[in-house]
């Protein structure tokens, strides 16, 4: 006994004085690299001193160094520095090429980068609004340029709407809702009021009313907020419900008195706020169905047949599986594989979706998509991958998505994986906590309530709709 622990504490001694040797050795090396770094900084330095001396402060061969430099100080992970050169870069570039050069865009743009790096939110902002100036400025004729624009805009202001305080949240949500409006018009002024081309736009004004009704609903004082917000910039007639046994507001109170009334009946007891603006939002993806039908294609007109309905459901009208039923038949004219309908169809989904498919492959696709963000399941199980919700306040709305990598922010989140059942009206029921991280019982607990609220498409077999089990989401939000 006494040999092997004679032996034991050989092999721990020699594994300490190997581990030592290894941080020795790193601690060497980083250490001359960081002296490599500062002597190549020294001499880009003395290069720009060189240069400045010979051909003034603004010349643009100073360009060079200065990217060197910036390369260097983000190497060395001091953003801050970073930041200093690349204004001094811009402030070149803008002396060269001008105030409004297309030129400038992807300088603006490693600076975007950079302050997203520095969480300088506002600075963001303002660089975005460059980009918007330079692009409405230049007479490239280019439209899906400027409209590209104002969508990152909108984008960035809707993220803001979960990064900034609370109290500027509403502010950015309302930012981002007016940059859709300028979208749309300039789309049609651009393309006409019945173009094709038109349909991303119109179903993004679609979707922004489904998040401008979550935002009326919403807790933590982000609902009054917004009541109030929108009460100032469409007046109040979409935020009362004029049933027979309801209070006329503005005839008691006075024209504006923000105070939102709805009606509630045994039948339905939905609640909520500004339903009327998804009816918009309706109304609005009929205009796309319309749209795909004058121009004979009927996938497309399918599709948006699919999503006129989930709005149906958005507003708890029963008449959401008949549109549905059309949709399938329209898709069979078309010539799509029965297969890849019934695939479609037979699980739930998460409504509405936040991007409009003119094809069901790439509508399929993106199902696939969501499922394979979870990495393992049992067969017979119905996965449709992760749902992060926008904010505390808006825990049953999920948080605007880009693939752009440049929106893509490193953010921590609490998660919990969900066994659930959905029903033949997409519903949820029978909902239980497979695991969460951390596992807490206020995760559980808060994910559990956020579940039963968001909304789903039944899944619809023989053209009617049919409660499934076994559904499983992964449902992260912030920790605020």
């Amino acid at each position: 006994m006494n040999i092997i622990k004679q032996c034991l504490k050989h092999i721990v001694a020699n594994f300490c004085s190997v581990v030592l040797l290894l941080l020795s050795v790193c601690t060497s090396l980083m250490a001359a690299e960081g002296v490599e770094l500062r002597e190549e900084l020294e001499r880009y330095r003395l290069q720009i001193e060189s240069l400045e001396s010979q051909f003034g402060p603004y010349h643009q061969s100073l360009l060079e160094p200065l990217e060197r430099i910036s390369a260097i100080r983000h190497e060395q992970g001091d953003y801050e520095g970073v930041a200093d050169v690349q204004s001094r870069q811009l402030q070149l570039m803008r002396t060269t090429l001008g105030f409004e050069h297309l030129g400038l865009i992807p300088q603006l743009r490693s600076m975007i980068a950079n302050q997203m790096l520095l969480a300088n939110w506002e600075e963001i902002s303002d660089q975005l609004e460059h980009i918007r100036h330079i692009q409405a400025s230049s007479n490239n004729d280019d439209p899906e340029a400027l409209l590209e624009a104002i969508d990152d805009q909108a984008f960035w202001y809707l993220s803001r709407a979960y990064l900034d305080e609370k109290e500027y949240r509403v502010r950015d949500f309302f930012k981002a809702r007016g940059l859709y409006e300028e979208m749309e018009d300039l789309a049609v002024a651009t393309y006409g009021e019945d173009s094709p081309e038109i349909i991303p736009l119109l179903y993004k004004q679609a979707y922004n009313n489904f998040q401008l009704v979550q935002f009326l609903n919403a807790s933590d004082g982000i609902g009054s907020k917004s009541v109030d917000r929108l009460a100032l910039e469409d007046g109040m007639s979409k935020l009362q419900d004029y049933g027979a046994n309801v209070l006329d507001v503005d005839a008691l109170f006075g024209i504006g008195a923000n105070i939102p009334v709805v009606r509630k009946n045994s039948h339905n007891d939905d609640s909520r706020i500004g339903k009327p603006y998804l009816q918009d939002g309706y109304y609005l993806i009929a205009r796309i169905e319309n749209i795909n039908k004058a121009s004979a294609d009927v996938e497309a007109e399918a599709m948006a047949k699919i999503y006129r309905a989930d709005f149906q459901y958005l507003q708890n009208k029963g008449i959401g599986i008949r549109n549905y039923r059309d949709a399938i038949k329209l898709l069979v004219q078309a010539g799509v594989d029965e297969e890849k309908i019934n695939t479609f169809f037979s699980r739930p989904a998460m409504i509405p979706v936040n991007k409009f498919f003119h094809r069901l492959d790439d509508a399929l696709a993106y199902q696939q998509e969501n499922s394979n963000q979870i990495e393992q399941f049992v067969d017979g199980q119905i996965h449709l991958g992760v749902f992060t919700a926008w904010s505390e306040a808006l825990d049953s709305t999920p948080k605007p998505v880009s693939l752009a990598p440049r929106w893509q922010l490193d953010i921590a989140h609490s998660q919990a994986e969900l066994s659930f059942s959905v029903n033949s009206r997409g519903n949820v029921s029978s909902v239980r906590v497979i695991e969460s991280t951390p596992d807490e019982r206020d995760v559980q607990r808060r994910a559990r309530r956020a579940l039963r609220d968001i909304q789903f498409r039944p899944a619809v077999i023989n053209g009617r709709g049919k409660r499934v089990k076994d559904v499983h989401i992964i449902y992260r939000f912030i920790e605020e």
